[in-house]
């Protein structure tokens, strides 16, 4: 795939509450690339094909492994909901599928699906409360809440800034009740991780930290910063050795030497 890999989610769909897999993700955010590529766009009436060999490339894993993957991941994603909530009006929680089908072609190591008609518009419209990232930036992640988090991450990075409540972000990142529920657990088995893979991998660098109500801790703040451009490398300087070539004399070889110098100074290169 290409280095210009954008994916572009709707805030609303970026904000809901769902739980995937790694892969599972990986899958969707290759699909919407691969949809952008094509130029076809997103259909309810369209098959996405999702190569095996490609995605191992744009996710850095094993192509040996990469069709079980996503052939197991297509599998379990065809079973997956999601919830929306609706504010146009009287609030409305909206529960769907992410995808209507999936199918398998194994003499090429592809795996194809179809979204959902009503995931579709979350996924395509192009508009200003939609978040953007080329997808280059995630494929080193390996938490599947990396992921999530640098979602909710990025859609802040202008403020600087983002404040959850714990129950909120527990249940954006598809927590159950039952899991991670102490904070040193939650902290050390899915925050910490997820801002140390942020920090390493991708544009972005994040930090936390805790408020609390009462005695219990109940909101976590993170600072977002981009990441300073890398500088280009300095061109190497061409190495000029001050020696006299046979049958040249001394004085004559530094001559040469100081009129090379001057040709190259004018090239930007001394």
């Amino acid at each position: 795939m290409s280095g210009e890999n954008v994916v572009a989610k709707s805030n609303r769909l970026v904000e809901a509450s769902y739980r995937l897999t790694l892969v599972e993700q990986q899958m969707i955010l290759f699909a919407i690339c691969r949809a952008r590529e094509e130029q076809k766009g997103l259909s309810s009436d369209d098959w996405l094909t999702i190569d095996s060999k490609a995605f191992a490339t744009a996710f850095n894993t094993d192509p040996k492994n990469a069709y079980r993957q996503l052939n197991e991941a297509a599998a379990t994603l065809y079973d997956r909901s999601i919830t929306m909530y609706d504010n146009d009006g009287d609030p409305r929680r909206i529960e769907t599928r992410w995808i209507s089908a999936k199918a398998r072609i194994d003499a090429r190591g592809q795996v194809q699906i179809i979204f959902a008609p009503i995931v579709i518009p979350y996924l395509t419209r192009l508009e200003v409360e939609f978040t953007s990232y080329r997808l280059e930036k995630i494929g080193k992640l390996t938490s599947a809440y990396a992921v999530r988090l640098y979602e909710l991450l990025v859609q802040y990075l202008s403020l600087g800034k983002r404040e959850f409540e714990l129950a909120d972000l527990r249940k954006t990142l598809g927590m159950s009740e039952l899991e991670y529920q102490t904070m040193d657990n939650l902290k050390r088995r899915v925050i910490d991780i997820a801002v140390k893979q942020i920090n390493a991998h991708t544009d972005i660098t994040t930090s936390y930290t805790q408020s609390r109500t009462g005695r219990t801790i109940t909101h976590l703040t993170f600072a977002i910063k981009s990441k300073p451009a890398k500088p280009k490398p300095a061109k190497a300087k061409p190495v000029i050795v001050e020696k006299p070539a046979p049958g040249v004399d001394r004085e004559t070889a530094k001559k040469r030497i100081k009129e090379a110098k001057a040709i190259l100074t004018q090239r930007d290169l001394f």
